[in-house]
């Protein structure tokens, strides 16, 4: 097994085989396409429908990136060595979070065609939906969590700076091996992350459900749910899982997670995936039992518009299939959590599933017209949030050690696999 020491090629071009410089063109392709095609929309009739796949969009990617950045804040408040090696493959997406504050700013611009009641207040609500105030708690919020999960990466990574001798995997220049007060530098760095992960873990669960009550169940304010909330940033972090298996999968082909990521470790991410799986099932079966046994006009209209009326019933039960069904019963199976192949396909099911739950929720409050609203304004936008991830995803992977090396617990984890690797090739291959 290599050291872990050894300079390391650049991770994207390990992983495509090709310059990274044509996957960052065509990212930046996409995302021009995805801008041009904004920018176009909301200045003619078809406004709404823009601000409506934007809305979804930003949704969904800021919510993935909270939720990844959290599974890394959860590592640590848990003291779990088994998911060390993906610690920075979760710290990732966080990149995205300044233009995810952008892409907030640039929503305000799109109030009108958002929220009908600016025009028309409604009665009793008029304290907590006036629209100024909203975007003002919701920025306010989102600027907090942002920070606190942007200072938690760099506590991270800055310590791995001072640390790793030769940086390979940046392709920079190093700082000499021995820094002064190396180690008194890594213990502090290490006590900010666990004093923030805790921060983070609460500031989570009530940003995304600030989130979800304003940018989500205020476009109909007649609906109430006191679960949705929580359904959103559980919902957040299941397609939080669902990328990091895909990225891990891909990682685990470079050079620098070579023998470091095992089939245990894709296992024990497949049966946290699985557990989420059913985690965000149920909170949409205990708000859907509630509402429909309470047969409440004001909040049946919301489900019966989604699952019984045209054109959203087919798109509510394709998400049900693709989002809980299907993973559900792939994920029972121990082996196939083992496979490279099969969890990749599955991880995508689950992102464009999840990517297609955000939409349900978000478009049947909006859009009036008769079709599925689903088509080159939706899919552009898409893919102009898709190429601005995945450039962040790139910038990070470029500037910062692929794997926690200054971590405590992750050194601990690596002497694990290693003693284990020796064992299991004392004994011979074992097929998976």
């Amino acid at each position: 097994m290599k050291s872990i020491d050894e300079p390391r090629p650049d991770l994207l071009t390990r992983l495509v085989g090709m310059d990274r410089r044509i996957p960052a063109l065509a990212f930046l392709a996409m995302v021009l396409v995805g801008g041009i095609s904004f920018w176009s929309g909301i200045s003619n009739e078809n406004a709404q429908r823009v601000w409506q796949a934007y809305l979804t969009n930003f949704l969904f990617w800021t919510g993935l990136a909270y939720g990844a950045v959290l599974f890394s804040a959860v590592l640590n408040m848990t003291n779990a060595r088994w998911a060390r090696p993906m610690k920075r493959l979760a710290e990732a997406p966080g990149a995205f979070l300044p233009f995810s504050f952008l892409f907030f700013l640039i929503l305000y611009q799109g109030r009108e065609n958002l929220f009908h009641w600016i025009h028309e207040p409604v009665h009793g609500k008029e304290w907590w939906l006036d629209v100024n105030w909203l975007f003002a708690r919701d920025g306010v919020g989102i600027f907090l969590l942002s920070g606190v999960s942007l200072a938690l990466i760099y506590f991270s990574v800055r310590s791995d700076l001072k640390w790793n001798a030769r940086e390979g995997v940046t392709g920079r220049e190093a700082e000499p091996e021995e820094v002064p007060g190396r180690k008194e530098i890594q213990s502090r760095h290490w006590r900010a992350q666990v004093v923030l992960s805790p921060v983070l873990g609460i500031l989570y669960a009530l940003v995304l459900t600030l989130m979800a009550v304003d940018l989500i169940m205020a476009l109909d304010p007649h609906w109430v749910s006191t679960l949705f909330g929580a359904y959103y940033f559980i919902g957040s972090f299941y397609s939080a899982l669902a990328a990091l298996f895909f990225m891990t999968i891909l990682a685990r082909e470079s050079e620098a997670f070579k023998d470091i990521i095992q089939p245990k470790h894709m296992h024990d991410l497949g049966k946290l995936l699985f557990g989420f799986c059913i985690l965000t099932g149920d909170f949409f079966y205990s708000q859907f039992l509630v509402i429909w046994y309470g047969n409440l006009p004001e909040e049946t209209r919301y489900v019966l518009l989604r699952i019984r009326q045209s054109p959203w019933e087919l798109l509510a039960w394709t998400v049900l299939l693709v989002c809980f069904v299907i993973p559900f019963v792939l994920l029972l199976n121990r082996r196939i959590k083992m496979k490279p192949v099969p969890m990749m396909a599955l991880s995508s099911v689950i992102l464009l599933g999840m990517w297609l739950e955000r939409f349900l929720l978000v478009a049947p409050s909006l859009w009036k017209g008769s079709g599925l609203p689903i088509g080159f304004t939706e899919i552009s936008i898409t893919a102009g949030f898709f190429g601005v991830m995945a450039l962040c995803l790139m910038a990070f992977f470029r500037l910062f050690p692929l794997l926690p090396l200054s971590d405590p617990l992750f050194r601990e984890q690596i002497r694990q696999v290693q003693t284990e690797s020796g064992h299991q090739q004392a004994k011979g291959p074992k097929n998976f």
